[in-house]
């Protein structure tokens, strides 16, 4: 992975910054010149009472020179706290609006081969921490960091020159100071940096504790099965790791903190050394005594705040090089070479050629040198057992995945041909895991917000769910789950399975897979839907899969894969008198239906 410098970085956000708000330098250089402002004023302020006190002067000078200092720092100090208060909204708008935006655009465009695998999951983890949690620095402490740093630095140079006026060798000790400071605060950034990975790993699995445990689908597992202990203890255990991983860096941070501390004693030695000295020569009074000692003061303060800022600001670049290294990533889907969706017949042929295709670090492949051949509007049916490559294949025929070798063509035209949006429009699908978004029925038929509210109705009464959404006092209108809307409505799994199928069928694509589509019905209500699949797939060329025979009988061929191969293909009847391994797993499956059957029987016997 490329890294970034912290100030490239800064940049690279700043850019982004400036494109949100073209006022933010504006606002930027105020807060600075109001904040450099107020500490020359507080040390202006005192000076000026000794000065009335020892040289003389009537109270009505006294009172003016007081008043217009007091109104002049007040004037400031609205000004620096009504310019925090805007940047603390303009950051913290520019990090949801922009940052948090970016990143799930990021996340729904980029290649899901990139995203899906472990190291995929790990840089998404890392990438989300820092654009949602201001605690973790990312984007807000970079944006946090830009005012303080650029102000104490223009603030060193003009509060430094007042410094070495009235003497050299107090800038020496703030430097020595500064230089022992940053040689300690990188051993503490290099620890952070060697766990770096460990950290990152700590915050996924605290994140997944945290989801997991809250999330209404596990709720009843945990409470039936007494899974809270076991929730509790692991996220107890990420604390335990995240708090021996703290208090290292404390006490390499210590170190860093004694050094400033007797470094901060030895200029104040040295400075009231050469006041003194000063003010017993007569080369100044208490008022010049007074004022250089805030003007010092204040430069001790800017000096500890470049310092703390910039070790800051190194330790947030390390994480926040997790965000734009995530969104800068070559994850494009493919491009293609200008073939078009509409070209394609309907239904298609599709054509797999000596296609392989291996997940990282796999010792086999989970696609072996498979060729296969569906004729335009066949249907047929993938079978095997766990792990034969199924669900893979599915993802390379939808296009999620691309091969290792080999292609695949659709009437003829390489799908690699086709930008990746161009080649969804052939695909429909119908998974096991329905997507409902807590939006509206209609909105979660169309995919969209604007949609066609006849060929939703439609595409409902194709699916056979028209009538029970029709029941619903808003219909299309009605909102799915309560997340979002309390009057939302949830659907048992046979309709969510039916909206599914509603959603291929308002898409209208002429390659539909269906990947699991029964999986939580009953046998009867998964006869009911794939009498439906089979009637409305007329004019698709189809692929189901299902670990459950029942889909195969309405096929016109059934392929049955094992590691990654076709090692059986023909039509149900055919593999059912070849008696190979289709047969038996048909056989086993047949045998629990008997049983059932049988079973059924004696008790209705008593």
């Amino acid at each position: 992975m490329k890294r970034h410098s912290t100030l490239s970085n800064e940049f690279w956000l700043l850019k982004r910054m400036v494109r949100y708000d073209k006022r933010y330098p504006l606002f930027l250089l105020a807060s600075i010149a109001a904040k450099l402002a107020l500490p020359f004023l507080s040390a202006l302020l005192p000076a000026a009472a000794v000065a009335a006190l020892t040289r003389g002067g009537g109270m009505g000078h006294y009172l003016a020179v007081i008043v217009g200092l007091m109104a002049l720092y007040a004037g400031c100090t609205f000004l620096r706290d009504w310019l925090e208060n805007r940047n603390n909204i303009l950051k913290a708008d520019f990090r949801m609006e922009v940052g948090m935006a970016m990143l799930m655009e990021k996340t729904m465009t980029m290649d899901y081969n990139k995203l899906e695998p472990a190291e995929g999951q790990k840089l998404l983890s890392a990438a989300k921490n820092m654009a949602g949690n201001p605690m973790a620095g990312g984007i807000d402490g970079m944006l946090r960091a830009v005012e303080p740093w650029l102000r104490s630095l223009l603030g060193l140079l003009l509060y430094g020159a007042a410094a070495v006026a009235l003497d050299w060798r107090i800038l020496l000790v703030l430097a020595g100071m500064t230089l022992s400071g940053m040689v300690l605060d990188t051993v503490v950034r290099r620890y952070e940096e060697r766990t770096e990975e460990e950290s990152k790993q700590n915050f996924r699995e605290q994140d997944y504790l945290l989801s997991q445990s809250d999330d209404p689908v596990n709720g009843k597992d945990v409470r039936l099965y007494r899974m809270e202990n076991w929730f509790v203890t692991s996220l107890l255990g990420v604390f335990q790791r995240r708090w021996a991983w703290r208090r290292g860096l404390n006490r390499r941070r210590a170190a860093a903190l004694t050094s400033d501390a007797l470094f901060l004693a030895l200029r104040d030695i040295l400075a009231y050394t050469v006041l003194v000295s000063s003010f017993l020569a007569g080369r100044t009074d208490a008022a010049g005594f007074t004022f250089t000692l805030g003007i010092l003061a204040t430069l001790t303060a800017l000096l500890k705040e470049f310092t703390q800022v910039t070790d800051n600001t190194l330790y947030w670049n390390i994480g926040f090089d997790n965000y734009r290294v995530f969104m800068e990533q070559d994850s494009a889907p493919p491009s293609g070479h200008g073939a078009k969706a509409a070209s394609v017949r309907r239904p298609p042929r599709v054509e797999l050629r000596d296609v392989t295709f291996s997940y990282p670090e796999a010792e086999t492949p989970a696609i072996d040198h498979l060729s296969l051949t569906l004729e335009p509007g066949e249907k047929i049916a993938l079978v095997g057992l766990n792990g034969a490559g199924k669900t893979t294949l599915v993802k390379l025929l939808t296009g999620l995945y691309q091969p290792e070798s080999g292609e695949i063509l659709v009437d003829g035209v390489p799908v690699r041909d086709f930008d990746q949006k161009e080649y969804f429009r052939l695909v429909g699908t119908v998974f096991q895991d329905v997507s409902l978004l807590p939006f509206t029925i209609g909105e979660n038929v169309a995919g969209r917000e604007q949609f066609d509210r006849e060929q939703v109705w439609e595409a409902l009464d194709r699916a056979g769910l028209r009538e029970a959404v029709n029941a619903l006092s808003k219909g299309l209108d009605t909102s799915l789950t309560q997340k979002m809307e309390k009057d939302g409505v949830d659907l048992s799994g046979g309709q969510r399975q039916r909206l599914s199928f509603a959603r291929a069928l308002y898409k209208d694509a002429p390659l539909l897979i269906l990947d699991e589509p029964t999986a939580a019905l009953d046998p009867l209500a998964e006869a009911d839907l794939y009498h439906k699949y089979a009637r409305e797939m007329a004019d698709k060329t189809g692929v189901f899969i299902s670990h459950r025979l029942g889909s195969t009988q309405f096929c016109d061929r059934v392929v049955y894969l094992d590691s990654g191969r076709i090692t059986e293909t023909g039509t149900h009847q055919e593999l059912l008198a070849r008696g190979g391994a289709y047969a038996k797993l048909f056989e086993v499956q047949s045998s629990w239906y008997k049983d059932e059957k049988k079973e059924d029987g004696k008790h209705e016997e008593t």
